[in-house]
């Protein structure tokens, strides 16, 4: 997780959901694209359960899956208002320094756990379906990872360049009301960033995106971003937290549909680098339009992506 995150507990992880209102299915409903929810009940179980269906079926199988997955989970959270299991308090994230801290906790506890007692804590969800999971951070009230739960070490693993391979930073994207739905809605899309460290620079062996808020500084500097002069790989006008970036554009569509990891070790590889030091993130910058960010680091000069996210989320308090 780099040198950036840090590994210190502030007691038991929160294995409680987002609240979240008939409002926030509504929004969820519109930042897809579609208004799904014209004509359908504004209050109540049947407003949940009509938003959920409508969203879901909007994306590919394979998004549905997640999609499904989190929205009821958090929709039953929400209507039972009580967390999803109990659960003896997480460890931190990196306890002694132990790289192999995340995937135990994911292996062992939240998956191991799903598949005993139907109850997968200290995880917010686990979705065999789509071979993923999704942890709230111990120590940060806002930040998710998304993670597999197939060993994958990080970007450089090579089952991630398989073109039939999981869409993660998808399902990452998916997710991002988990985060939004704590600042009661206040963040725009614009303002939500993935972030993935590079092996030289992380603290964990487990593949782990980071959902979280943009740092106000990132917010401002991507602001007047013209996807269309990036329609190649090219790189950004300005240095990202002292780090030099290059961007791909990429819709919706594509977000949905292609293997971004792909994208990323071609054009490592074309620059003669190690993907083993590519900080790697993804940012809104438009209703449908991406940018895949790259950031080709060095052995003696490591770069961390996650620094382009703010995990206290000071750009919506400040709004």
């Amino acid at each position: 997780m780099g040198h950036v995150e840090r590994p210190k507990s502030r007691g038991a992880a929160d294995n409680r959901l987002p609240q979240v209102s008939g409002a926030c299915w509504c929004y969820a409903a519109r930042v897809e694209g579609h208004n799904v929810m014209e004509g359908a009940p504004r209050t109540g179980p049947g407003a949940f359960w009509f938003a959920v269906q409508a969203v879901c079926l909007k994306l590919p199988r394979g998004g549905r899956l997640v999609c499904r997955g989190v929205l009821m989970a958090a929709v039953v959270a929400t209507m039972v208002g009580a967390p999803t299991a109990a659960a003896d308090p997480a460890p931190p994230n990196d306890p002694s320094g132990n790289p192999d801290a995340l995937w135990n906790i994911i292996h062992d506890r939240c998956e191991a756990g799903f598949q005993r007692t139907g109850a997968y804590a200290p995880c917010a969800l686990v979705d065999e379906a789509s071979g993923t999971a999704l942890y709230k951070v111990d120590y940060d009230p806002y930040q998710f990872l998304l993670l597999p739960l197939a060993r994958v070490t990080g970007t450089e693993d090579p089952a991630l360049q398989e073109s039939a391979g999981r869409n993660y930073l998808y399902d990452a994207w998916a997710a991002r009301f988990l985060v939004t739905s704590r600042l009661n809605n206040q963040l725009p899309e614009s303002d939500v960033v993935l972030t993935i460290n590079p092996k030289n620079n992380r603290k964990q062996n487990q593949l782990h995106i980071h959902i979280s808020c943009a740092s106000p500084a990132t917010s401002t500097a991507l602001k007047n971003i013209d996807a269309s002069q990036y329609a190649g790989w090219n790189q950004l006008p300005m240095d990202l937290h002292g780090d030099t970036y290059e961007a791909l554009a990429v819709s919706r569509g594509e977000f949905e549909s292609r293997n971004l990891f792909q994208d990323v070790y071609m054009k490592v590889a074309a620059d003669h680098e190690s993907i083993e030091n590519a900080g790697v993130a993804v940012v809104n910058v438009a209703p449908d339009q991406f940018l895949l960010l790259v950031a080709e680091g060095s052995e003696g000069q490591p770069v961390a992506a996650e620094y382009l996210q703010d995990h206290d989320c000071s750009i919506a308090k400040a709004s």
